[in-house]
């Protein structure tokens, strides 16, 4: 488990992609998948407050997940966003 880099954008998106697939959670459901910030979740995390891990097995990112401040809350509470594994 590390940290997510920028290298890591198009795997992560994927995993998050197939997972929600196999579950039925489809974009016009109003899961994840329709959010237009899938596919920079580097961008996402790196802001201040927040944080994005990945999982890898064997070189290839497997699963992650993420913490962020709760939006509409106090500043010092944060929530678990999009984790997702295969």
């Amino acid at each position: 488990m590390r940290r997510i880099t920028t290298a890591d954008n198009a795997a992560i998106a994927r995993v998050i992609r197939q997972v929600s697939a196999e579950y039925g959670l489809t974009a016009d459901k109003g899961y994840t998948v329709a959010d237009p910030n899938l596919d920079e979740l580097y961008q996402v995390y790196s802001q201040p407050g927040a944080a994005y891990w990945v999982v890898e097995q064997n070189g290839c990112v497997v699963g992650g997940g993420g913490v962020a401040p709760l939006s509409c809350s106090e500043p010092d509470i944060c929530e678990l966003q999009k984790m997702y594994f295969v």
